[in-house]
């Protein structure tokens, strides 16, 4: 559950992948371990789509998404872009 509020959807949302900051990527990687459950859902959502191109492609995320991997792979980029981010917040 998120807060809603004028503002308050601003906080912990994806960023677009064109920023280039270290520190967003580490903030893309944590919000979406954080929202990896409202994510699933969504994409899972998206399974029921009439429109036959969303459904398949929603059926290959889902089958990513919900695979040891990627989860797996999350945690690590954290870990990772965690120890990169306060490197680079130190030397800032």
């Amino acid at each position: 559950e998120r807060q809603s509020g004028k503002g308050a959807n601003q906080i912990g949302t994806l960023h677009r992948a064109g920023a280039t900051l270290w520190s967003s990527h580490y903030d893309s990687v944590k919000n979406l371990i954080d929202m990896y459950e409202a994510s699933c859902v969504v994409v899972e959502s998206l399974k029921k789509s009439t429109n036959q191109q969303i459904r398949g492609q929603a059926n290959g995320i889902y089958k990513v998404m919900k695979s040891f991997e990627i989860i797996f792979v999350l945690h690590l980029m954290d870990n990772i872009l965690g120890i990169v981010n306060a490197l680079c917040q130190a030397l800032q």
